[in-house]
């Protein structure tokens, strides 16, 4: 990438005349003027701080991004006004120094290696983006020469500018970047900024009246390099960090003062310096990791390399989280600079302190700064991407679309494979094809065996389920119910279903598939039999043999339902292993996340929020008889003799686990209580 260290410029310190320059501007940044004097800007400009990025061979001092980033905090620890000042500066130069060879690049390279310092604004008042620019480049006139009309509302560093650069849209309703002199007829520079930090960063509003561009000096708006949004974070990061190294410095002084006065400070000062010192070099040190990141970035940028998109979206990334760490630690150790003088007796002493060293600037600062590109942002697009694989913060539409797309490549769909009644019946009647069946789903990618209930038919799903789980201890299983009505009081359909998950050690489901519409009484059934499958908390039950009690009784609930089922519970049976048992029913409930895991459409089960036909979860293979089963075994996939042994070794995965399904949320029932207090003569069951 690069033959020599990152950041060994040393622009800073080893610059003839800048250590004492910025030693001049330190000592002027305590009277926390409005105004920064011209001489300032021309001075860094002379001293090649403006040319920092540009190569060697082409006039400038070919430093990496440490370099800048380093000079960039020296700047802000002496005046962190006039480092923000060179934001657009560093970001249009930025932007040329990546751009292939050319003669827009040629133009602006050697405007910057010649000392012209580059302001302007992109952002109106009305929100900042392709969709909200009212500023208009357009040849439409009598000359036609490009002309920009519009107004913008922030134009940091303007007022102390050669060039000045906008955002804008042409004739053809495509973006545009257009630049211009600052002393270009049409272009008034407002100082209107009312901010109650950073005030001297002449970040007013501009005025455009038809101000002439040359065409030369416009550019495509896609001549933004890979990692833009990084690099305009990365930029207030590194004026953040200089004011967190002024405070520090501050610190310093104070206890200096304090020191000569006193003959020593009182112990909190110092531990207070200890504390602000920590805080500083912590950020310092985030921000050279993004540096060097950016760096990387850089190099594959300039390179052409095919990775170099994947580079620089992962310093985006680096930057927004280290933006959101930065912002705390900076306003921390502000905060604490003000709070040391109230650890001195002297009350007048701690006034003339905080006034003659101006303490409150450095917390206003980076308080302003802070809010400049909110963190709260920055760690929706950190979720974003890393969850989501998006690089950018998104539309709601875009995201509904990443959030789907999440979904779907975590989904191995299961094989459900429903038997209806008849069938369960023979197989239960004939030991030998119940064996021939588990034979040949035992080398396959494990199952979920449905049996369906049919009224009338005497038969308890139950039942087969409770034959097959030791012949198949990998598989899953659901009892399948239709008329709700034919499965008896919710007690007793609890009951069953609670003890098949403690059977099977929470492989079990309950489907419900009888149409799409519901009643209040099939409600409260559903709702009856989930508030009984959780009265018995599993976890109450002690599982040390010397435990004082058989269970911890003042966890088992009464749910004390109402409406068509009058129930007070709880259920006999303790809880599922996990949780809950897998609810899936045909119906789309009100509120559906609090009541079902799943839902039923045509032959699939579906998450209960998203399309059917993109999110299956589990795929359906009905069959009536021995044959079919043992051909929907045949395709599914066989398991390695290793996957075998692990399966074998290994406790069986409860159905919530393999379908990655957390339990719903069920509300609590009016009227719910503890069905044994605490203390009462049957605590001790």
């Amino acid at each position: 990438m690069t033959s020599r260290p990152f950041g060994s410029l040393d622009w800073a310190r080893r610059t003839p005349g800048v250590p004492a320059l910025l030693d001049e501007i330190r000592q002027a940044s305590t009277a926390d003027s409005s105004e920064l004097p011209k001489s300032f800007f021309t001075r860094l400009a002379a001293a090649g701080f403006g040319r920092i990025r540009v190569p060697v061979a082409e006039g400038g001092l070919g430093g990496d991004v440490l370099d800048l980033l380093d000079a960039l905090l020296a700047i802000a620890a002496a005046d962190s006004n006039l480092a923000q000042s060179w934001r657009t500066h560093v970001l249009a130069t930025e932007r040329h120094v990546k751009s292939p060879a050319g003669a827009l690049r040629d133009r602006w390279i050697a405007r910057v290696a010649a000392g012209s310092i580059i302001g302007g604004g992109w952002t109106e008042a009305d929100g900042s983006g392709p969709s909200v620019f009212t500023t208009r480049l357009s040849t439409e006139n009598e000359t036609g020469t490009p002309r920009l009309t519009g107004r913008k509302f922030y134009s940091t560093g303007s007022r102390y500018a050669d060039w000045l650069e906008y955002s804008a849209v042409d004739d053809a309703g495509d973006l545009v970047i257009a630049a211009l002199p600052v002393d270009a007829p049409g272009v008034t520079l407002l100082d209107d900024w009312t901010g109650f930090g950073q005030r001297a960063t002449a970040s007013g509003t501009t005025v455009l009246d038809g101000a002439p561009v040359d065409p030369d000096d416009v550019a495509p708006w896609q001549t933004q390099h890979l990692g833009t949004p990084g690099w305009q974070q990365m930029i207030l990061l590194a004026v953040l960090v200089g004011i967190g190294e002024a405070t520090r410095a501050a610190a310093s002084d104070l206890i200096d003062q304090v020191d000569r006065a006193h003959g020593g400070s009182p112990i909190l000062l110092l531990e207070g310096y200890g504390r602000i010192s920590a805080l500083v070099a912590s950020a310092r040190a985030s921000l050279g990791e993004i540096g060097r990141l950016s760096e990387i970035a850089h190099q594959a940028i300039v390179a052409g390399e095919t990775d170099a998109e994947t580079l620089a979206d992962d310093a985006v990334n680096a930057v927004f989280q280290a933006q959101a760490t930065i912002v705390e630690q900076v306003i921390e150790a502000a905060d604490r600079l003000m709070a040391l003088p109230a650890l001195l007796d002297d009350v007048a002493e701690m006034q003339a302190l905080r006034q003659s060293l101006r303490l409150d600037r450095y917390w206003r600062n980076a308080q302003t700064l802070s809010t400049h590109n909110p963190v709260l942002h920055r760690l929706r697009a950190i979720a974003d991407r890393e969850i989501y694989a998006i690089d950018r913060i998104a539309d709601p539409a875009e995201r509904e679309i990443a959030v789907a797309q999440s979904i779907v490549d975590g989904i191995r769909p299961l094989a459900v494979v429903r038997i209806d009644a008849a069938l369960a019946a023979r197989l239960t009647a004939d030991p030998r094809s119940l064996d021939a069946v588990a034979a040949a789903f035992g080398g396959r990618e494990p199952a979920l065996f449905q049996f369906d209930e049919r009224p009338g038919a005497h038969f308890d799903a139950a039942v087969a389920i409770a034959t097959l789980l030791h012949r198949l201890p990998s598989a899953w299983f659901a009892i399948g119910t239709a008329d709700l009505a034919d499965t008896g009081h919710p007690y007793n359909l609890a009951r069953r279903i609670a003890s098949l998950e403690q059977l099977s050690g929470g492989r079990t489901a309950w489907v419900l598939s009888d149409g799409e519409t519901e009643t209040d009484e099939q409600r409260d059934r559903i709702r009856v039999v989930q508030q009984l499958l959780r009265t018995w908390p599993q976890e109450s039950i002690a599982a040390d043999a010397s435990a004082p009690h058989f269970a911890q009784t003042e966890g088992i609930r009464r749910i004390n339902a109402d409406g068509a089922y009058p129930t007070a519970g709880p259920l006999n049976v303790p809880s599922s292993p996990q949780h809950l048992p897998v609810f899936v029913s045909s119906r789309r409930f009100d509120d559906v996340h609090r009541y079902v895991d799943l839902l039923v459409r045509d032959d699939s089960w579906v998450l209960p929020y998203t399309d059917a036909s993109g999110h299956p979860l589990a795929t359906t293979h009905v069959t009536s008889d021995v044959d079919g089963l043992l051909a929907i075994a045949v395709s599914l996939p066989p398991l390695s003799d290793a996957a075998t042994d692990a399966a074998t070794d290994a406790a069986p995965l409860t159905l919530r686990t393999r379908l990655r399904l957390p339990a719903p949320a069920l509300y609590e029932l009016p009227g719910a209580s503890a069905r044994f207090e605490r203390g009462s003569e049957t605590e001790a069951s």
